[in-house]
C-alpha cells in the first residue's frame, strides 16, 4: 500500500515512475520491470519472525541466490530506465544495486528494524554471502545496510526512536492526508496478514457481527466478495472506507495502522509476534487509542468483547482524536517531495 501511495504521489507531481517487482504486483501507467519472488523456506523455524533477520530468512528474502537474481533485475531496471533516485521498502538488493550504480536511494523503514533483539546468527548467512559476492562488507544486523540510505519513517514520532547514526526523516502519514469525514456507526475490518485461514477469519467475523445494528465492511485477502446481511466483504486494498468508521479492527500492518491514526479512528489490532505487527500493537497500547488482541487467542468471544470494550469507553476515541492531530502536524506523504 505504501508503494502504491508513493507511486500515485509522484505521478500527480509529474514524475515518471518505474516499478521493479514480481508479476503479482498490479501497477498501471508506469514502466514495469520484472523481478524474482523469494521462495519461503519449507522448514520455517519461527513462523512469526520476531526480528526482520529471522522473518526475511524464513520467507526466502535472505537467500543468496534470490538476492543475486533480485540485484541483477534491479540493476537492469536502473540501466534501462535511468532514474534520478530510487525508493525501496525492505529490499536489501536495491540498496546494494544503488551503491554499485552510484545512485541516491531512499529506504522506507520501520522502527522495529532498529530494535536490539536476539536472533539466529545463521539468519544472515545468505545476506552476507550476497554482500561478499557484491564486494561489500558483511553485516551483523540487517539495519546496518541502512547506513547507505536516506531513511523515511511514518507514524506518531513520540513512540518511535532511531539510533542517531542513521539519517531518518519522520512523517506522520504514509498517505495523503485524508479529507475530514463525519463519524459513522459503521465498523471496518481489514485483514491482509493473518496466520489463520480466510475461512476461519470469516467464520469468526460472521459469528461476532452478523445481524448487528450497524454496517460492517470487511476487507479480507482471499475472502469471497459480496454481501451477507449487514456484512460487506470487499477487496483488501480499499482501506479508505476506514475513514469515518466508529472503530477499525485490523491485523496491525504498518499502512492501515498509520491510516487509522490519521483518521482518528479507534483501533483493535489482532497481532501475532512478528516484528512489525507486534510493534504496532505495543504502540497502540502506549497511545491508548485502542486495544490489542493476540491472534492465537482469537475467537468470536474474544474479538467481540475487545470490540465492545473499545466502543463503550470514550477515552479510546478521545486518544484517537489526539493522535490524529499529532500525525497531521507531522505532515503527510506529500512532504517527501521536499526531499527530492
Amino acid at each position: 500500500m505504501i508503494a502504491r501511495n508513493l507511486t500515485a504521489l509522484f505521478h500527480l507531481q509529474g514524475y515518471e515512475v518505474a516499478i521493479c517487482a514480481d508479476k503479482k504486483s498490479r501497477f498501471s501507467d508506469i514502466a514495469f520491470y520484472e523481478a524474482p519472488s523469494p521462495i519461503p523456506s519449507r522448514r520455517i523455524r519461527n513462523r512469526y519472525g520476531t526480528t526482520p533477520e529471522e522473518y526475511f530468512e524464513d520467507h526466502g528474502a535472505f537467500s543468496s541466490t534470490y538476492l543475486m537474481r533480485d540485484s541483477k533485475a534491479i540493476t537492469n531496471a536502473i540501466r534501462s530506465f535511468h532514474p534520478d533516485r530510487i525508493f525501496e521498502i525492505e529490499r536489501p538488493a536495491a540498496i546494494v544495486a544503488a551503491v554499485q550504480e552510484k545512485m541516491p536511494i531512499f529506504s522506507i523503514v520501520s522502527p522495529p528494524a532498529f530494535r536490539n533483539r536476539e536472533f539466529r546468527v545463521s539468519s544472515l548467512n545468505g545476506l552476507n554471502e550476497f554482500l561478499t559476492k557484491s564486494g561489500m562488507e558483511q553485516v551483523l544486523r540487517f539495519r546496518e545496510l541502512y547506513r547507505f540510505s536516506s531513511c523515511i519513517a511514518f507514524g506518531p514520532s513520540d513512540y518511535q526512536s532511531f539510533p542517531p547514526e542513521y539519517k531518518v526523516s519522520q512523517f506522520g502519514m504514509s498517505c495523503i492526508e485524508p479529507l475530514p469525514q463525519a463519524a459513522d456507526s459503521k465498523l471496518s475490518i481489514v485483514i491482509s496478514e493473518s496466520g489463520l485461514s480466510a475461512r476461519k477469519n470469516r467464520q469468526i467475523v460472521e459469528a461476532a457481527f452478523l445481524g448487528a445494528p450497524y454496517e460492517v465492511y470487511i476487507h479480507g485477502r482471499r475472502m469471497k466478495q459480496g454481501r451477507q446481511g449487514n456484512l460487506h466483504f470487499l477487496q483488501p486494498s480499499r482501506h479508505t472506507s476506514v475513514n469515518g468508521s466508529r472503530i477499525c479492527i485490523h491485523d496491525g500492518s504498518d499502512a492501515i495502522t498509520q491510516y487509522c491514526y490519521a483518521c482518528g479512528v479507534p483501533q483493535v489490532i489482532v497481532h501475532d509476534n512478528s516484528w512489525q505487527r507486534s510493534w504496532n500493537a505495543a504502540g497502540l497500547r502506549r497511545t491508548g487509542a485502542g486495544l490489542a488482541l493476540e491472534e492465537r487467542q482469537l475467537s468470536m468471544e474474544h474479538l467481540y468483547e475487545t470490540f465492545r470494550m473499545v466502543a463503550a469507553d470514550d477515552s479510546f476515541a478521545e486518544n484517537a482524536q489526539h493522535y490524529k492531530q499529532i500525525v497531521q502536524e507531522e505532515q503527510d506523504l506529500t512532504a517527501i517531495i521536499d526531499l527530492l
